[in-house]
């Protein structure tokens, strides 16, 4: 079985490892000739730094590697009829699933993890709140790719044809990813800052995340800025019913409780998506 699974998925597994390493190349070579910000695309129509370039491809790697690696995964032997050789065998369903996943699967969950971390020098925007620096730190790059492997080969089962199970996949792991950053948000929410006029609530650039700001009423609660007062006008202010200001941050503490809950809501995702998988497997899946 496992060479069976091997021939059906080593085109995928090849070139998955060869974009790998082919990134990793380029951009050690762009760095070591002091060409890490020089604009690639096509003049013209798009052009980004290396650099950007590189952070846009370590940020989608997991939603890429769902929709070309796990959307197949199970999907392409129920296309092509192969599952039914293996399951001839004496191979279960359930055995045929998770080899498939384990091998296919870890490999590349280990090529995207291994890449991102080797890349992960060159990605850095001097902003820890960043979408690209946030999503390739630590455990996250390996979460991601977990989950949204496990989401793409749930689809390629339900649905039986690779390229509706890729598509579906890809605008699934987008739609999740943003709900369980909103999700994050919820859970580890922003902190409040007040302080007095004409520019209280501090804010470290450094530091800080900057959400939004606004003013603090006389008579308590807050009103968004815009009002018929200059920002340092404290009279005007005064009279208009504020007595502060307020910034709404998410400061550099909140980095690693927002990191390791962005994590657990996708692990949580991946062993839904396996365990709705798996309660599948016990049905026939037919010819």
């Amino acid at each position: 079985m496992t060479w069976v699974i091997w021939r059906n998925n080593r085109t995928v597994l090849l070139t998955t490892a060869a974009v790998a390493v082919a990134a990793c190349v380029a951009m050690a070579v762009l760095a070591a000739t002091g060409r890490l910000d020089d604009a690639v695309g096509l003049d013209g129509i798009l052009m980004a730094d290396a650099s950007q370039v590189l952070a846009a491809l370590t940020t989608l790697a997991p939603a890429l590697a769902g929709a070309f690696v796990g959307a197949p995964l199970l999907a392409g032997d129920l296309e092509r009829g192969t599952h039914v050789l293996l399951l001839s065998q004496g191979v279960s369903r359930r055995r045929w699933a998770t080899t498939s996943l384990v091998l296919v699967g870890g490999a590349t969950l280990v090529a995207v993890t291994a890449a991102t971390a080797a890349l992960a020098p060159f990605n850095g925007s001097g902003q820890w709140y960043s979408l690209e620096e946030f999503s390739s730190t630590g455990l996250l790059p390996m979460a991601r790719t977990l989950s949204a492997i496990a989401v793409g080969a749930l689809l390629g089962l339900l649905l039986r044809r690779v390229p509706a199970a890729s598509a579906l996949t890809l605008a699934a792991v987008v739609g999740t990813e943003v709900a369980l950053a909103a999700l994050r948000n919820v859970l580890v929410p922003p902190v409040l800052r007040t302080g007095p006029l004409p520019h209280g609530g501090s804010v470290d650039a450094d530091r800080d995340q900057l959400l939004d700001s606004g003013y603090t009423l006389t008579g308590g609660g807050l009103r968004p800025l815009g009002t018929n007062c200059m920002q340092d006008d404290v009279a005007c202010l005064n009279a208009a019913g504020i007595d502060g200001n307020w910034v709404s941050v998410r400061p550099l503490e909140l980095r690693w409780p927002m990191h390791w809950t962005e994590v657990a809501l996708h692990l949580l995702l991946a062993v839904a998506a396996l365990a709705l998988l798996h309660r599948r497997l016990r049905r026939p899946l037919g010819r």
